[in-house]
């Protein structure tokens, strides 16, 4: 490549594909062993599956209300909407919404099984009143629920609940639609809505996705708003954003940005889900907008700095880069014939059962390493469960280096603990964690790893394990896999995908040309004039974003094999314009350069928060986006390579750094 060509927006790279279930609404919709389940209005009662977000199958039915209290019209199939589907502690929950009675009422069923069948544990009662169930588990593994009550219009409360899942405390009121602001648009009717409520948790912060405004689409203004708080009742009216992040797609969203009249208008947009990616790094929306009739999306989703921003809502006549939901680097569901061989290097008695690999209790220790290379950083996820009462180990060998040094990590039924236990050279050493005293043995359990250079952040049933922290592994690259020790044990998935996500504290080992390994503290990575630092195994396509304040200049290297090949991206101090500039052989590339357009809307202002550059490599091209919008593109076929950080006139600060492969 001997110049750099540079393509700018308007061309369609990759279309939307929204909507995914056509005549579905109201959903809720679950991620579990590689698998989402969605179930809602147009269901009845049953489930679409999809291992993508994508593609879906079915729907198959998984429930059927037999109860005492929904009776007559309310007690059919087709009644069950507003659905929150989640595992805990090895059970399948499944809340809905009834329309039973005038103040409505909430229901409650379990199984054993994602895809039912689900069966009311209580019969005599609701479990509670009012509309739009969400159960909610932080990462202490503290449950809460929300739902929508009706007094001064449709108000979001949240209560605690105790371990076991029910009830307690005094429930609180937390949203309730604000007067003269967007949440109030249908007039002259003056409908005072906040409903849908959706909590999730990232990186140290609680984001609630709620609906304003009427639902009908005879007004046109429903639309999905987000509050912020620093714990799980915290949020309130003076949380939220000021404007809605997902509403008709005639919402410029940058200035002098107008959206193309050609694309048919999507709007109301309603009942929000926020779910990671097939691949355990993205998170997308699954949410309900009115195409030609109301149906099923997904877009993605993007934190620029603490503030949650929506990529939509998009279809596929929405121009520019919208690709699918990315998957993992590797993933093993278990089904089919395939053997195992092919993709596993096995020690021990291994073998496929019922679309999972299982493990017989053996003397000596079953290994079974992914035949995946060697890498420094990336996402492990699994779902286990034991097979019989033996007092057994079992779980994720999250580190090995090939060289008689390793990591697992998993639990023990002997002992009653999870554990994390490192050995190099035939020594070991181990730390160990108590398990809840009811502890479901024979359920299905969720092991999520991510290594970030040989640091290691462990959560199992989404909750945060507080190993005490070290870096494990010095950072050297190593591959992963599956053990069962003493247990017969059944793994119902695999995910790898490389790369990392960092922030704050949790940023590690960015390294110079001649400086030692770097890490960030509270407020990220900063670097000084001149300065330069690199990170991250060889990967051929990828994604690589940041959020940057710089004092002059500073920005990104999206690409840099050696000081000979790169490529380079300047962010100027008021993030106006982004140059792009490298060298190929040795050969100066010319320099191309990006107009950036700012946020109409921001939640958080950019000398808090800094800006978003956000760049994907791609075979043929890079495509750089800047605070949410995509600029334009550079042509090159360049090989596998990492990313590095700058600052050129003064000091920068980097935080919020996310990487992952594109397989």
């Amino acid at each position: 490549m001997s110049s750099l060509h540079l393509f700018l927006t308007g061309v369609l790279l990759l279309g939307a594909p929204n909507p995914i279930l056509p005549g579905v609404a109201d959903a809720g919709v679950l991620r579990y062993a590689g698998t989402y389940y969605l179930m809602g209005v147009g269901t009845s009662g049953a489930m679409y599956t999809s291992d993508d977000l994508v593609h879906w199958a079915g729907p198959e039915h998984a429930f059927s209300m037999h109860n005492a209290w929904a009776t007559g019209p309310a007690a059919t199939d087709d009644n069950i909407h507003a659905c929150d589907l989640l595992l805990r502690n090895g059970t399948f929950h499944l809340f809905w919404s009834v329309n039973h009675g005038e103040l409505r009422q909430i229901g409650h069923a379990t199984a054993d099984a994602p895809a039912g069948p689900y069966r009311e544990p209580n019969t005599d009662l609701p479990f509670d009143g009012r509309i739009d169930p969400q159960c909610f588990q932080d990462e202490g593994g503290d449950l809460y629920f929300y739902s929508v009550k009706f007094s001064a219009g449709n108000v979001i409360w949240g209560q605690p609940m105790t371990h076991s899942g029910a009830l307690t405390g005094e429930p609180k009121p937390l949203l309730t639609a604000m007067e003269n602001t967007w949440e109030t648009l249908d007039k002259p009717f003056n409908f005072r809505v906040n409903e849908g409520p959706h909590v999730s948790m990232y990186r140290g912060q609680y984001y609630m996705v709620y609906n304003a405004n009427h639902t009908s689409p005879r007004f046109g203004h429903y639309a999905l708003g987000v509050a912020e708080a620093v714990s799980p009742l915290a949020f309130s009216n003076d949380s939220k954003y000021a404007f809605p992040v997902l509403r008709s797609n005639r919402d410029p969203k940058h200035a002098a940005i107008e959206p193309d009249a050609a694309v048919p208008e999507v709007k109301n947009c309603g009942q929000p889900s926020l779910v990671r990616g097939p691949n355990g790094i993205e998170w997308w929306l699954v949410y309900f907008a009115d195409h030609d009739r109301r149906s099923q999306c997904i877009d993605r989703v993007h934190f620029l700095g603490n503030e949650l921003y929506v990529e939509g809502p998009s279809s596929a006549a929405t121009p520019g880069y919208h690709p699918h939901p990315a998957l993992p680097s590797f993933r093993d569901l278990f089904q089919g014939e395939e053997p195992i061989a092919g993709r596993w290097d096995t020690i021990g008695t291994w073998q496929k059962q019922q679309g999972a690999l299982h493990a017989d209790i053996d003397s000596v220790p079953a290994f079974a390493r992914a035949r995946v290379p060697a890498a420094r950083s990336y996402l492990l996820e699994t779902v286990f469960r034991t097979q019989s009462d033996a007092a057994g180990r079992l779980g994720l060998l999250a580190w090995d280096n090939g060289q008689g040094a390793s990591l697992c990590i998993g639990i023990d039924r002997e002992k009653g603990v999870a554990f994390r236990s490192f050995r190099r050279n035939k020594r070991s050493k181990e730390h160990v964690l108590p398990l809840p005293r009811d502890f479901n043995w024979r359920g299905p359990h969720t092991l999520r790893v991510e290594n970030n250079e040989g640091n290691f952040r462990i959560l199992l049933d989404e909750r945060l394990l507080d190993f005490p922290q070290a870096r494990i592994t010095g950072g050297s690259a190593g591959a992963p896999g599956l053990f069962a020790a003493g247990a017969s044990a059944s793994f119902e998935s695999f995910i790898w995908t490389r790369g990392w996500d960092e922030w704050g504290t949790n940023i590690q080992a960015w390294t110079g040309r001649t400086e030692h390994a770097k890490s960030g503290g509270k407020n990220g990575l900063t670097l000084h004039a001149g300065q330069s630092l690199f990170k991250g195994d060889l990967l051929p396509q990828y994604e690589f974003a940041t959020q940057i304040q710089a004092e002059k200049s500073g920005g990104i290297y999206p690409v840099y094999i050696d000081d000979r090949n790169y490529l380079m991206a300047f962010a100027d101090a008021g993030f106006t314009r982004l140059t792009i500039t490298g060298k190929r052989n040795g050969q100066d590339l010319p320099k191309a350069s990006f107009s950036v357009r700012p946020r109409i809307h921001r939640a958080h202002d950019a000398s808090s928060s800094g800006y978003n550059l956000r760049t994907v490599k791609l075979k043929d091209r890079v495509v750089f986006f800047a605070e949410g919008r995509e600029l334009g593109e550079t042509e090159g076929n360049w090989p596998e390579s990492r990313v590095g950080l700058f600052a050129s006139e003064g000091a920068c600060t980097f935080d919020g750094l996310t990487r992952y492969e594109l397989p």
